[in-house]
């Protein structure tokens, strides 16, 4: 049995549709602002203060907490001007340097 390219083309084009119809009609899978802040390379507490603009939502009531979609976050970051704020690396607790001399400790 041989194929025909008209038939190859018309094979694949099925195949393509069958496979947006299945993208289409998968579930939204909402992740917290930690899993935001990773797939961004943000800290956490820019998605927090970015989350409405995000399209965050509240499960649990006023003081639930907050959920995203992974795919609208990123829809929504490439439409707007403005790329994330990179992290901050932490920054060291500096040790003060005390250059008196110590009283001696006698046995």
């Amino acid at each position: 049995m041989t194929l025909d390219p008209a038939d190859i083309d018309a094979i694949a084009q099925r195949v393509l549709s069958l496979l947006h119809a299945e993208v289409a009609e998968a579930p939204v899978r909402y992740v917290d602002a930690g899993t935001v802040a990773k797939a961004l390379g943000v800290d956490r507490s820019w998605v927090y203060a970015h989350a409405q603009a995000l399209h965050a939502i509240r499960l649990g009531g006023a003081h639930g907490r907050l959920r995203f979609d992974l795919d609208l976050v990123q829809r929504e970051l490439q439409a707007s001007p403005a790329p994330p704020t990179p992290r901050r690396p932490r920054q060291r607790t500096k040790v003060m340097q005390i250059s008196t001399e110590l009283l001696p400790i006698d046995p």
